[in-house]
């Protein structure tokens, strides 16, 4: 079978109700499948989009109405951004379309193209459905959700949680070189976490014969 790049993508967002969700930020990473990444020739792609690895970029703040009061309550870093960089979702739409068509040109067959990779990774999907339809238009028709892999990991095996909260494992366990610095509600950060915890899962799971006796 031929190799396959996965694009690891996050989408951070104003409702979590995705019928009335907004778009505030996306991030997307691409790997092969040893999770090695593989930067983008990104040429002409504004490079304050551009991270050592990867893309990044805040969109334009939508009406405040629009936004839930959790988002306002708890996301204020991230709405700054959006006000003083934000850019709109078409323009980012066609910076993301343009990187990976820099990465993996358009070919009929899906079955080879690149897949969207993430945690819930349906959510994004959804949303880059709604309003990224030119990066979409590249992608695989499968999806991969490392949540999966988590759910496999907690209950099948009875193992503890990877924390991705906790910068200092998701440095230990990311296999990139660029800078992990970030938290929750960054979709870099996001992103570069879900990466790194399946790396763990693939890890870990090698050296585990089965499920684990509860409580033990």
């Amino acid at each position: 079978m031929s190799a396959i790049y996965y694009c690891w993508f996050d989408t951070e967002y104003t409702d979590n109700d995705y019928d009335k969700a907004e778009l505030l930020e996306v991030a997307l990473l691409v790997t092969d499948e040893a999770l090695g990444p593989i930067p983008s020739p990104a040429q002409g792609i504004p490079a304050e989009l551009l991270t050592a690895e990867g893309f990044t970029a805040p969109i334009s703040l939508p009406e405040q109405s629009h936004i839930s009061s959790f988002v306002l309550e708890n996301q204020e870093a991230l709405l700054e951004r959006c006000r003083r960089e934000g850019r709109s979702v078409a323009e980012v739409d066609r910076h993301l379309a343009s990187y990976m068509s820099q990465l993996a040109p358009l070919v009929e067959d899906k079955k080879v193209r690149p897949v969207l990779a993430g945690n819930t990774i349906h959510a994004d999907y959804y949303l880059a459905r709604k309003y990224l339809p030119e990066f979409v238009k590249g992608l695989n028709f499968r999806v991969f959700d490392v949540t999966a892999f988590k759910l496999e990991w907690l209950h099948f095996y009875g193992r503890p949680r990877f924390n991705k909260n906790d910068p200092s494992l998701v440095r230990e366990f990311f296999p990139g070189k660029s800078l992990v610095d970030g938290g929750k509600h960054d979709a870099l950060y996001d992103v570069q976490a879900s990466i790194a915890e399946l790396n763990f899962y693939r890890s870990q799971m090698r050296l585990v014969d089965g499920p684990a006796h509860r409580g033990s």
